[in-house]
């Protein structure tokens, strides 16, 4: 059984630091940051902050825009734009076209990772289903011509290439037909993670993480829907706050937070244009654990929200009980909770499935990187870490 915890010993209150400094030691031509933004520059030497790969700039690109087709799908979302998966939980026309969208930038960008994903256009093609494919294509071609607006235009006066709906499934499927193993990298997807919280305007993510020889290195949460600030204490539950947050992590680089709509944060710590304050237009700023202690009966936790089949709350208030914990938990969507966690509006996120589910590797890969980075710890039910190697379902010693 999975379980997420920045541990019960270990606060993660929100602290921002400068660059490089840790509380743990243990796309072209975007336009630039705004000049109101606080800034602070890095120390001599500390160029481990300074510059992410260049996937993870690819990746937070790729999620912003997918965030644009989610943001407006979100208000308009209409009966006849979804879907039944197996276990009953919803796919909307944003999943296929959030993930067609993430799939084409990162195949542009580095085509030799492998995508691994959780959906397939198997609902989307034949005849039956041509109308939601073609919703799904013009989503994905407004998304398209509103990243070229933002462009500086070719002087040869070439214009946008836009997307034919077999295309469009065939990029879907990049991700959908794949697993990961332990070699080689992948880009491991959840186009809205919590697609119930997306359909019910509460809080979503889109979840991209990058894994290297079956181990995560990178992750980015996009949450259109979340708050710029922590909840306050006593809170139980996340209020939707547009135009949201996306959290953005790389091994040994530390966790970060940005605007959902900011064009370019990872150039923006590169460049040492970080704040202190989330209220900041334009903020950048890093998150970090403090190593101070909660005793069980102040200690707060996140669960998801509603009794599932992939969640049983019975166990998490045993657990909680058995701890001395006497607040209210947090009832929150998705792998946003992840992102919370880390910058932190509680101390623990507790997630008890019963035997019968196995936890998928993109319900969780995101969320693990950007925990890590910001000194947290994430494991199964009985302490051991979790695999995302051993294919597209997680192993561990605890149950899955």
């Amino acid at each position: 059984r999975a379980m997420a915890s920045a541990s019960l010993l270990a606060s993660t209150t929100q602290r921002p630091t400068a660059p490089g400094v840790s509380a743990r030691r243990r796309s072209p031509n975007r336009p630039r940051m705004p000049s109101a933004v606080a800034t602070a520059s890095p120390r001599d030497g500390d160029d481990v902050t300074r510059h992410f790969p260049d996937e993870m700039r690819a990746a937070c690109e790729a999620v912003r825009l997918a965030s644009i087709v989610c943001v407006e799908t979100q208000r308009t979302l209409t009966s006849g734009e979804k879907v039944s998966k197996s276990d009953d939980s919803p796919v909307t026309v944003a999943d296929f076209a959030a993930q067609c969208i993430v799939t084409s930038v990162l195949r542009e960008s580095h085509p030799e990772i492998q995508m691994v994903a959780e959906e397939s256009a198997d609902d989307l093609r034949g005849e039956a289903n041509a109308p939601l494919l073609d919703r799904v294509t013009s989503l994905v071609n407004k998304v398209i011509l509103r990243a070229d607006s933002e462009k500086e235009k070719p002087e040869d006066g070439s214009m946008v290439r836009l997307m034919f709906n077999e295309e469009v499934a065939d990029a879907i499927d990049l991700g959908g037909k794949t697993d990961p193993s332990r070699s080689g990298k992948y880009w491991i997807l959840d186009p809205i993670d919590g697609t119930k919280g997306f359909i019910n305007k509460r809080q979503y993510a889109i979840a991209l993480a990058l894994m290297d020889d079956g181990e995560i290195v990178g992750g980015v949460l996009g949450c259109p829907n979340m708050p710029s600030e922590p909840i306050p204490p006593g809170s139980t539950e996340i209020p939707s706050e547009p135009p949201g947050v996306i959290f953005f992590a790389s091994k040994n680089k530390g966790a970060w937070t940005a605007p959902m709509t900011h064009p370019d944060p990872t150039g923006a710590v590169g460049d040492g244009r970080v704040t202190f304050r989330a209220t900041d237009a334009g903020a950048v700023m890093r998150i970090a654990t403090e190593v101070t202690h909660t005793h069980g009966r102040d200690a707060s936790y996140m669960e998801s929200w509603g009794d599932s089949i992939v969640a049983a709350h019975d166990a998490t208030r045993k657990l909680t009980t058995a701890l001395g914990v006497v607040n209210p938990p947090v009832r929150i969507d998705s792998m946003a909770k992840y992102g919370a966690l880390a910058r932190g509006d509680t101390d623990m996120y507790l997630r008890f499935p019963p035997e019968t589910y196995r936890e998928k590797v993109w319900d969780h890969a995101a969320g693990a990187a950007v925990v890590t980075e910001a000194g947290g710890v994430i494991t199964d039910g009985a302490g051991k870490r979790l695999d995302f190697a051993a294919g597209g379902v997680l192993g561990g010693g605890g149950g899955g």
